[in-house]
């Protein structure tokens, strides 16, 4: 609700409120729907709404609900934009939700893209673009902006429940932190958020520079195991192989021990084959690697 109204505020006109009904609440999740179209009508808005049996997804792909969610969101959008020819979906995401995913993705043991947590600007494999202009304000500044405009707003009542990770993170870790470090912690954590995207940018363009340099990459796309290659620092030696990996060969699946494997590779006693996701193969031979 805050969005909508701050970019009318803005002076955007051309928006097109777009809805998907997860099917999670019952008469709830209903009752946004007919929410959202009362809101489009009120203000002249183009609206599209489509409904998914996001709990079906999640115990068909044995994955969790809130993954399920977001990648049915995402897939929707993406119809969305396809429909309406308009590449740039933005969203609500505030400085809150930005301090939940960091701190969920420190306990996963993420790098520092996972440290960066969400970019205020993300470009999807799609080629949707997901636009934060909220990121770093405080859900305590937006409900202070919706009550001095008298704006009606809905609260998702699954934010409550204990069930989810990211509701704990919400009302039991970030709580207890500020108790334990008798401040919030909020802000600590967000601009650890932007010291990381800042530093993994930093690495991952070198190794896009050193990757795409003449002599660093061979014609059949493997590649040369040179002087240059073997002196890279780790931190830029696993970007050179992610984006070897993920970007030239299109491979998927390649996760962080894949990446771990081939950089063991370039040692003395490196294996000269290992396995990586569906059923493909790194080799080592005659100061090349490849793919088969």
């Amino acid at each position: 609700m805050a969005l909508l109204h701050l970019l009318r505020e803005a002076g955007f006109t051309n928006l097109i409120l777009c809805h998907l009904n997860h099917g999670l609440r019952g008469d709830e999740s209903d009752g946004d729907t007919l929410f959202v179209q009362r809101l489009a009508k009120k203000h002249d808005l183009k609206c599209e709404i489509e409904a998914a049996h996001v709990a079906a997804l999640a115990q068909e792909r044995k994955i969790s609900v809130e993954t399920a969610a977001r990648e049915a969101r995402h897939a929707f959008l993406l119809r969305m934009a396809e429909k309406h020819d308009t590449w740039v979906v933005l969203l609500a995401h505030h400085a809150e939700d930005q301090a939940e995913t960091i701190l969920a993705n420190l306990c996963r043991g993420s790098g520092l893209a996972g440290l960066a947590g969400m970019h205020a600007v993300q470009r999807l494999d799609s080629g949707l673009h997901l636009v934060r202009p909220l990121l770093h304000v405080r859900r305590s500044e937006i409900d202070a902006y919706l009550k001095s405009k008298r704006f009606k707003f809905r609260e998702d009542s699954s934010n409550a429940s204990p069930k989810h990770r990211r509701n704990r993170l919400r009302h039991e870790a970030l709580p207890l932190l500020n108790d334990i470090f008798a401040r919030d912690v909020v802000p600590q954590i967000v601009r650890l958020g932007a010291l990381a995207e800042q530093d993994d940018d930093g690495l991952q363009r070198q190794a896009f520079a050193f990757l795409t340099a003449e002599g660093h990459l061979n014609e059949d796309r493997s590649l040369p195991i040179t002087p240059e290659l073997l002196a890279l620092h780790p931190a830029v030696l696993s970007r050179v192989f992610a984006l070897w990996l993920r970007e030239v060969l299109e491979l998927p699946g390649i996760e962080h021990d894949d990446l771990e494997a081939a950089m063991a590779m370039l040692g003395p006693d490196g294996a000269a084959k290992i396995n990586l996701p569906n059923d493909r193969h790194l080799r080592r031979k005659a100061k090349r690697q490849w793919v088969e």
